[in-house]
């Protein structure tokens, strides 16, 4: 995979990243997502080399948690990332768009919720990447997984508490 390619991967797994922890919260969704998030990732060649990250996520949630808007930050030795994202939720489907203002790229969003966590497909020019979130009041354990590409998997964890 090209640097440019990865790097569009690796702005839409942050940004769906910090999407996906909207669903993830048990009684009600978005309720505790406002505030301020942060904690490491890490990202996983296909190779066996990896790559630590550390990011901060700030949440919004209007109209009853039926909108949702962050501001995600990520940096690590060789990346640096600053986007943002908009998403709806609507019973157990979440939809949205997200924009890397760093890389000038910009995806969508989908998919469901399912019990403590949901599935979600990100899109974006060159990728595509299927992502599993696990989720409680302070935690999110999240799980990326790419479609044909050089990154084999990136996992996240972000707290609050």
């Amino acid at each position: 995979m090209h640097a440019c390619s990865l790097r569009r991967f690796l702005v839409g797994w942050v940004i769906a990243s910090s999407a996906l922890l909207v669903t993830g919260v048990a009684a009600n969704p978005v309720s505790n997502l406002p505030g301020r998030w942060s904690g490491p990732g890490n990202i996983m060649m296909s190779n066996g080399s990896s790559e630590q990250m550390r990011c901060v996520a700030t949440y919004f949630v209007e109209g009853n948690g039926s909108s949702v808007k962050q501001n995600l930050r990520c940096a690590s030795q060789g990346y640096k990332i600053d986007a943002v994202t908009s998403l709806s939720v609507a019973g157990n489907q979440v939809s949205g768009a997200w924009e890397e203002r760093t890389w000038a790229t910009t995806g969508s969003i989908k998919g469901n919720m399912l019990g403590d966590g949901f599935n979600l497909t990100i899109d974006g020019p060159g990728f595509t990447a299927a992502m599993a979130v696990k989720t409680t009041n302070c935690n999110q354990s999240i799980s990326i997984t790419p479609r044909d590409n050089t990154v084999s998997r990136i996992s996240m964890t972000l707290g609050k508490c």
